[in-house]
Order: C-alpha cells, then sequence, then structure tokens
C-alpha cells in the first residue's frame, strides 16, 4: 500500500466521522486493523466500540442520559485518534524505506532511553552556555525541530517546557521562530491537543516574527481539524480570547489572503517558464549591449544608475508588461519568486530540516563563514544587512540567494550584487512608506514570508513525498468555523471572493460570491460576476440564470447583451442569442464582434441571405479580416451567388485553407457542373484527411446539392467515383 493509498483510506475515516457517521468508522478502521501488529490499538478500539453500542442502545430504548452529547463526543474524539495511529502503523509496515520513519524510530530509541527528549534539548538551549552562532546551538536547534516535528504527541513535561520558554527571554527570535514551525507543520502532521495549546502560548510572545508564525499554525490547524478541534472547549475559548485583540483579527485576515494567493503559485511559475524566461534569454545579447554591463562595475557606479535601462524594453514591449505584470504581483503578495528559487534548495544549509523555517539574519554564521567567510573584495555585511531589510522576498530565498552569490565568480558576484542594490533601495524606500500609512504592514510582510516559507517546505523538501501537502486542500478558511468566530466580516469575504475572480479561479470565487449579500447597484454586480464564473466553467444555463438576476436589477446593458447572447449561442439556442446579440446592436452598432455573431445565429437558423448581409457588414468594415471569407464564401454558395462564393474560395485557397475550404470549395465546383476540378479539390482532401471524413461531409452537405439540382443517386455516384479513383 502506497503512502497516497494510505492518507486516502485516513481521510475517508475521519470524513466518516466529521459528517457523524461513527457506524461507518468504526467499519472501516477495523478492516484496516486486520492488517496491523497493534494489540493496544485494538484493545482501546474495542473499548470505544463497546462504549458507542452502549450509547446506541440506550438512545434506542428513550433512557434519558444528559451526559449522551459528551460521551458521543469522546467517541469521535477517540475514533480520530485510532484513525491517526492506524495511519502510522501502517506506514511503519508497508513503507520501511520511508526516511521520515526511519529518523523518527531513530529519535523514539533515543527518548526511550532517556537521552533526549524536547524538554532536554530547550532546557539545554535556554539554561546552558552554549555560545550564539556556534555549530553545537544550531544542532541542538535542528534535534529540537525533529523531535517536536516527528512526535505524534508531546508529553506534560515538554509541553510545560515549551510553554515556559514561550515568553522568556532566554532564546534568541529566530530559535523560538524555528519552535514554532516545528509545532506548526508537527499539528498538521499528526493531531495532539498540547501542540495547539503551545502555539496559543506563542502568540502571546513579544516578538512578531514569533507571534504571528503561532498564529499561522492555529489559524492551518484549526482549518485542517476544524469539527475535530471543536469538540474541545477549552479550544474554542482560546479562540474566543484571541478575537479581542483587534490587531489579531487583522493578522488572522491577512493570513486568509495569504493563503488564497498561494493558488497561484503554480500558475505564476508556469508563466514565468513559458512567458518571461524565454524572453529574456532572446534579450540577452540586447542587455548585454543596452546596459553595457562592463561599466557598472567602473568607478562611479555605485552612485548613478545606467540611463540606458529606460530604453532596455523599447524592442519588448510586451515583455515590459508582463514584468510590470509580476512586480505588481509581488507587491501585492504573490509569490512570484517561487520559480527563480525552486532549483536552489539542494544547498548542504537546507539539509537541516529547521532551516526551512529559520528568519533570515545577517549575522547566521552559516552563511557569514561558511559561505563569505574567506572573500575579501565583498561587503558582506553591507549586502546582507540590505537582504534583510528586503520586504519581498521570503526567508528561504534569502539564503538561496545568499548561498548561491557565495559559488559565483567574483566579477559576476559583484555585477549581481549591485543590481540588488538598486533594488533593494527601492524596496526599503517602499516599506518607510508603507510603515508611515499602515503601522500594522510589518505583521503582513511577516506573514507573507512566513507562508512562502512554509509553501517551499511542502513543495521542495527532500521528504516532500513523505507527508502530506497542506496546499493541496481548498484552503477555504473563510468558509470554516475560525473564520465565523473570529471575523464574521463580510467585506473580508467580499474581498476573497474578488482575489479568487480577479485570479481566476472561477469556482471559488462563485461559491464565494454566493455566500454575499448586497441591494442595488452592488447586488447586479454580483449577479454578473457570478454569471461570468458560470460562463467561464461552461455551466451555460447557470451563467443565464445570474445575468437575468443581474437584468432585473440593472436593466440591459451592452456587456450584459453579449455575455448572455454568448451563452445563448453555446446552448444552440441561436433565436434567443440572435435576440440578445440585435439588443447590443442598438448599443454599438459598428462592433464587428456582434454583428459577426448575428452572422452566425442566421446562418444556423437557415436565414442565409440576412446571414451574409451581417457578414458582408464585417468584410466592409474590416477588410483584411480574412476569416469573414469563409462564412461569405458558403452563404453565397447556399444562396446561389457562385461567382461571388468562387472569389472569396479562390482567395482561401491562396492562404493555408483548412480541409473544410477545400471541401465546401468542392461542393461549389460540383453544382457548378466543374466536376474534375471538384473532384481536384477532394483529392487535395485525401491527402490530408480520411474518406470517411469526406464522405461525412458530403453526406452531411446533401441538403445543399439537392437544392441545386442534384439528385440522392448523384450524391452517391459522387462518392463512389472519389473512392474507386484512390484504388
Amino acid at each position: 500500500m502506497s503512502e497516497k493509498e494510505i492518507t486516502e483510506k485516513y481521510h475517508i475515516i475521519t470524513r466518516f466521522i466529521d459528517n457523524n457517521q461513527l457506524g461507518d468508522a468504526f467499519a472501516l478502521s477495523f478492516e484496516l486493523l486486520q492488517k496491523t501488529d497493534a494489540p493496544e490499538l485494538r484493545r482501546e478500539f474495542e473499548k470505544q466500540k463497546e462504549i458507542y453500542r452502549y450509547l446506541l442502545e440506550y438512545s434506542l430504548k428513550g433512557v434519558e442520559d444528559p451526559e449522551r452529547e459528551t460521551v458521543y463526543n469522546s467517541v469521535k474524539k477517540a475514533l480520530y485518534h485510532i484513525a491517526e495511529r492506524l495511519k502510522t502503523a501502517y506506514v511503519k509496515k508497508f513503507l520501511p524505506d520511508n526516511v521520515m520513519v526511519s529518523r523518527r524510530n531513530k529519535l523514539s530509541v533515543e527518548v526511550a532511553a532517556g537521552k533526549t527528549s524536547i524538554a532536554a534539548e530547550l532546557k539545554n538551549l535556554a539554561e546552558n552556555d552554549v555560545a550564539e552562532e556556534s555549530q553545537e546551538r544550531k544542532e541542538i536547534v535542528n534535534k529540537l525541530f525533529l523531535l517536536i516535528w516527528l512526535s505524534d504527541t508531546i508529553e506534560e513535561a515538554d509541553f510545560l517546557m515549551l510553554k515556559k520558554y514561550a515568553l522568556l527571554g532566554n532564546l534568541y527570535f529566530y530559535e523560538r521562530s524555528i519552535i514554532v514551525s516545528a509545532l506548526a507543520v508537527s499539528m498538521l502532521r499528526f493531531f495532539d491537543k498540547r501542540k495547539l495549546d503551545a502555539l496559543f502560548e506563542y502568540v502571546g510572545a513579544k516578538q512578531k516574527e514569533v507571534r504571528n508564525r503561532a498564529l499561522v499554525g492555529i489559524v492551518l490547524a484549526f482549518y485542517y481539524y476544524e469539527k475535530r478541534i471543536f469538540l474541545y472547549d477549552d479550544l474554542k475559548e482560546a479562540l474566543k480570547k484571541l478575537k479581542q485583540n483587534k490587531k489579531t483579527a487583522e493578522c488572522v485576515e491577512h493570513i486568509i489572503y495569504q493563503i488564497v494567493r498561494t493558488k497561484e503559485t503554480e500558475t505564476l511559475t508556469k508563466r514565468l517558464h513559458e512567458e518571461v524566461i524565454p524572453e529574456m534569454q532572446k534579450m540577452q545579447p540586447k542587455i548585454q549591449d543596452k546596459l553595457r554591463l562592463d561599466d557598472i562595475l567602473s568607478e562611479g557606479a555605485n552612485d548613478e544608475g545606467n540611463p540606458d535601462w529606460e530604453e532596455l524594453f523599447d524592442d519588448a514591449p510586451e515583455l515590459f508588461d508582463k514584468m510590470a505584470d509580476f512586480s505588481r504581483l509581488q507587491m501585492e503578495g504573490s509569490d512570484v519568486f517561487m520559480s527563480a528559487f525552486e532549483n536552489f534548495k539542494n544547498f548542504v544549509f537546507f539539509r537541516s530540516s529547521s532551516n526551512w523555517f529559520v528568519p533570515f539574519y545577517s549575522e547566521n554564521s552559516d552563511i557569514v563563514n561558511q559561505v563569505f567567510g574567506n572573500m575579501t573584495d565583498f561587503d558582506f555585511d553591507s549586502f546582507a544587512k540590505g537582504l534583510e531589510k528586503t520586504a519581498y522576498m521570503c526567508n528561504s530565498d534569502k539564503y538561496s540567494f545568499c548561498l548561491n552569490i557565495g559559488m559565483m565568480p567574483a566579477e559576476q558576484r559583484n555585477l549581481m550584487t549591485e543590481l540588488f542594490k538598486h533594488e533593494s533601495m527601492q524596496s526599503e524606500e517602499i516599506v518607510k512608506e508603507d510603515k508611515l500609512l499602515n503601522k500594522d504592514s510589518e505583521d503582513k510582510r511577516i506573514i507573507t514570508r512566513y507562508i512562502q516559507d512554509l509553501y517551499r517546505f511542502y513543495k521542495l523538501h527532500p521528504w516532500k513525498d513523505f507527508f502530506f501537502d497542506i496546499f493541496e486542500t481548498d484552503l477555504d478558511i473563510h468558509n470554516t468555523k475560525l473564520f465565523k468566530l473570529l471575523l464574521n466580516d463580510e467585506q473580508v469575504l467580499e474581498n476573497v471572493a474578488e482575489m479568487y475572480f480577479k485570479k481566476k479561479f472561477y469556482a471559488d470565487a462563485s461559491e464565494t460570491f454566493e455566500t454575499l449579500s448586497f441591494s442595488g447597484k452592488k447586488e447586479a454586480k454580483r449577479y454578473e460576476k457570478i454569471g461570468f464564473c458560470y460562463q467561464k466553467m461552461k455551466h451555460w444555463k447557470k451563467a443565464l440564470d445570474n445575468y437575468a438576476k443581474a437584468e432585473v436589477i440593472k436593466g440591459s446593458s451592452l456587456w450584459l447583451s453579449k455575455k448572455t447572447a454568448f451563452c445563448y449561442k453555446k446552448l444552440n439556442n441561436f433565436e434567443k442569442a440572435k435576440e440578445f446579440y440585435l439588443l447590443a446592436e442598438k448599443e454599438d452598432e459598428n462592433n464587428m464582434y456582434i454583428q459577426a455573431n448575428i452572422g452566425h445565429c442566421f446562418l444556423e437558423l437557415g436565414d442565409y441571405e440576412n446571414a451574409l448581409k451581417r457578414y458582408f457588414k464585417v468584410e466592409y468594415y474590416a477588410p483584411d479580416n480574412k476569416s469573414v471569407m469563409r462564412p461569405l464564401a458558403w452563404c453565397s454558395f447556399i444562396v446561389g451567388k457562385f461567382d461571388k462564393a468562387e472569389a472569396y474560395y479562390k482567395k482561401l485557397m491562396k492562404d493555408k485553407p483548412t480541409v473544410y475550404d477545400c471541401i465546401n470549395y468542392g461542393h461549389l465546383l460540383y453544382v457548378k457542373g466543374e466536376i474534375m476540378d471538384a473532384f481536384k479539390q477532394y483529392e487535395r482532401v485525401l491527402k490530408i484527411s480520411s474518406m470517411e471524413s469526406l464522405e461525412a461531409s458530403i453526406r452531411d452537405d446533401a441538403a445543399f446539392f439537392i437544392k441545386h439540382g442534384h439528385s440522392e443517386k448523384d450524391i452517391d455516384l459522387l462518392i463512389d467515383y472519389i473512392k474507386t479513383s484512390t484504388l
């Protein structure tokens, strides 16, 4: 059984419990138990089954029991825990090569032997005189991270020590940040109430980096284990206390927005690889020439920029627009650097799992000593401090950037740092302005960077195939009880819906818009956007329903008429489509898109004369539009204007004709009596298509042959003539 199959079985059981289908949960758990060697787990299963059987029996007999709900919830809690332990047992038995299992087993042996524990390593770190930035201290931090992350449950002594140092100043902020991150990813790996209790403790930390990371961990835990967590009254109360702090609610709001943005990361990465990077590579010689790269490092280069930079994109305006778009997305908090740094996570630095979550700080000895320690020609201190202030790059990518810079030849390294210096100066100015306008902007930047760090951990960590990826789930936090309890703000929901809409996540956008209630023009816009979402998802009838509601509120409009007509056309209701295109025509008479579509509707309805009038109008206003020649040629053929039709077909034959161009021209020549010329067109078709396709096309168009004086027998003979000539 694969990791994926084991995880899916686990999720089936938890969904049963979520939906109060405990009988099904018991049945599947029993089935899985038969294939495990876990006597203690079997005993727990039998105990809970017996408790539940008694509860059911008393309920059916009508026995009043004031504790029934409490007992029922305790059975649910126990079943959740059994499901998780089953998952662990299956991974251990069926996936012996799982590196996480191996590492966890090794740590478990050490813990059982009293050689280590979370409490012991934390005490060693906080109370013993272990020098800052020493290798020994870093090894303790990494071991502590692994102990927390790979522990299914945290012992009471461990929890008390974690609680003790949540607020005390004995740890450096970056160490406490790593501990919080370990608790967050451990909680998502295996549910344990003490882990969540510890995260609530760290929300009270003074350091913003620590506090916001704890908050992100709590939000993700309440989302992922929503129905399970709300079985614990004290956790609900802890969440309610967070609501009392207005700043906390604002941070949760930003967490929701930022998690929504993670959904577009793969799309942005694909766009960069397919649209931007190839264009940049084509421009490389021009960049070398226009930027005079050799001159950048000359004396005085630090004091002024290169005036030719402004002209760099003159020959590639589309690339400039794309770069500007990515820059705007970056400023908004989108993860535009994932594609740039995804291949730079193989450094030794990232073999320590804790380093995936260490905040970037310029004094980090892993970078200062190991990478730049022997470089006398490089001002690392200024570079690192500038990088530390850079707002729009996550911690993980900052380390990747440093490690990559450290491997470059001196000339290339200095060039890169000069370019970076200009960028960081601009970034610093933006941050300063932002702080003046919004004093909570630092919290938002920390949250943004941390969620991007988490994204890289789940997508790029060497062990990623061995643990569940939270970013593969719906991440619809705005639909959870946590949202209702902490925010319950329709404006936030509207913002989320607009984000989904803007980023083209139409299913999510429509679902979220439909939860909102507006009035007046805003309500009409909501229906328009819901309709548009359904249109993009090809749910034509639902789109029409919403467009109709918008029209009732605000009346008809050009945009609404065109969209409504389009949907009717997709449903093959050409009469209604024509009706709305004619309505749109009244507001935009010279719109060629509208004229062409009116023509299409007439054509589909068999009104070829009126179709021709519309297509002639398109041709008149857009004589270079070659696409309009096809319907003009076809309609002219049908209404008997053979000379006009042939003139269009001859033009089409000169410019990469399609299979149907050749077929239709053959039809025209045949009804004109030019049999051999028609046959040449059909022969041309057979070189790129099959006889079956050609025969089907001829028979589909039989009515037009008959209209122009030919019989069905003639059509049969034509087809046989083509077939026998190919023998």
